[in-house]
């Protein structure tokens, strides 16, 4: 066995995490303390670990991934890009890296510098959510609430007077229920909020079915529980869950909506899954495509859409996957992947 390949020691004092790579392999040889504070793992851990072992499951960085751009660093070509790694006790956070050749007792090596940027990240979708809510939802129903209330008050008929003024409400709702998705949203972003604990998903499904089914007694919605399921979560995965549900019924054209709500686990098992399944008209796309938060493919999408970027955030920081497919010949199924809590499984 070659001798073991270790960081200089002034690295050790570095604030930024410092990973030290094989060039060829991508195996990794030392990380500096800062790095095993930062994984959550201890440097002869880390040692036998790939680093798709880290990766949180929302980032598709394969182990063949990195040890391609740790070869393009070593001939000569620097990498930088942007990570979500998982930390040991399942938090998820978002690190920079930018990797370069280096040469460490005579063998070529590829040196990784990590930071933390989880915070920018946040403050960045927080700016770009509350910058598109009030520059447009909050902006157009308004302009739209004033249209109808003068119509309203112009309005001969009763019939016309009671039609415009139920517009009225629903648009003051719809103003009300996205002032709340933001505070929701605020609450997720804050890093200073209260930490997670294994939660039992199937009770929190528990609790949003019954009060969904409260809210709206009209909907026929029915709980299928075919595993137990355990996560490391925050009130997000209350949010996500909530939202969803709301969604599935408040959106459904039908007089009796019915909603499935399944708690399960992935094909691997290694994932907890709940499934809620509806019979509505499907979620339209410009929905959907306003998730994206590094793009900005519109300048307006409807209130319920952040509603959605809500349940894609609260997943997103559990690392875990929100889903959404089309069910034949109608209605949606949004699919929530989270990671198992490990003690639980």
């Amino acid at each position: 066995m070659s001798e073991a390949v270790r960081l200089p020691e002034e690295f050790g004092a570095l604030k930024t995490g410092v990973m030290l790579h094989d060039a060829e392999t991508g195996r990794i040889l030392d990380v500096n303390e800062r790095l095993e504070t930062l994984f959550g793992y201890d440097v002869d851990t880390l040692q036998t670990m790939q680093v798709e072992d880290f990766t949180a499951p929302t980032t598709k960085l394969t182990q063949a991934m990195a040890v391609r751009r740790i070869r393009a660093a070593a001939d000569g070509d620097p990498q930088s890009f942007e990570w979500q790694v998982e930390r040991r006790s399942g938090k998820v956070l978002w690190v920079s890296v930018d990797l370069t050749a280096v040469g460490v007792d005579g063998r070529d090596c590829v040196l990784a510098e990590v930071r933390d940027i989880t915070e920018y990240k946040t403050r960045e979708r927080r700016l770009r959510l509350l910058n598109r809510a009030v520059r447009h939802n909050l902006r157009n129903d308004s302009t739209v609430l004033m249209g109808y209330v003068e119509q309203a008050m112009e309005s001969v008929d009763q019939e016309r007077l009671v039609s415009d003024l139920e517009t009225v409400h629903d648009i003051a709702a719809d103003i009300g229920s996205l002032s709340d998705s933001i505070e929701e949203f605020e609450e997720i972003a804050d890093s200073n909020r209260s930490g997670r604990s294994r939660v039992s998903v199937n009770e929190v499904v528990r609790e949003q079915v019954v009060a969904v089914q409260q809210a709206h007694p009209e909907a026929a919605v029915r709980l299928d529980e075919q595993a137990a399921v355990w996560a490391l979560a925050d009130d997000g995965i209350d949010y996500a869950i909530g939202h969803a549900l709301e969604n599935a019924i408040v959106h459904n054209d039908r007089d009796t909506p019915s909603v499935t709500v399944t708690v399960t686990k992935d094909s691997d098992g290694d994932r907890g899954e709940v499934r809620i399944i509806d019979d509505g008209p499907p979620i339209p796309d410009i929905e959907v495509d306003v998730l994206d938060a590094w793009e900005s493919k519109t300048d307006t999408y409807h209130g319920s859409g952040l509603g959605l970027w809500v349940m894609q955030w609260s997943i997103d920081s559990l690392g875990g996957e929100l889903v959404f497919e089309e069910r034949e010949p109608r209605g949606n199924v949004v699919r929530m992947l989270l990671p198992l809590d490990g003690e639980r499984r």
